[in-house]
């Protein structure tokens, strides 16, 4: 099934994304935890991996929305349901 995100829905994501990860900096600081901690990096990571290869494909995308701006598709993305 495809989904499209509208600009507006692809901009809200953007921004939870890199607010999500600047929280994540925060709280990854204030852990004593080492495991915890160590699983917080994990997961910055990963997310600043992500953002990075989207940021990448933005870079390098050829295709443009009716203003001119770079469009990036996502071709798979495995969406499950989050534990409760």
């Amino acid at each position: 099934m495809d989904v499209e995100l509208t600009e507006e829905e692809s901009s809200a994501l953007q921004q939870a994304l890199h607010t999500y990860v600047s929280d994540l900096r925060s709280e990854i600081s204030h852990t004593d935890d080492r495991d915890f901690r160590n699983a917080l990096k994990a997961k910055r990571d990963l997310l600043d991996e992500i953002m990075a290869k989207l940021s990448g494909a933005k870079d390098e995308s050829e295709v443009r929305d009716g203003e001119g701006r770079a469009v990036v598709r996502v071709v798979s993305l495995w969406w499950t349901e989050l534990p409760s």
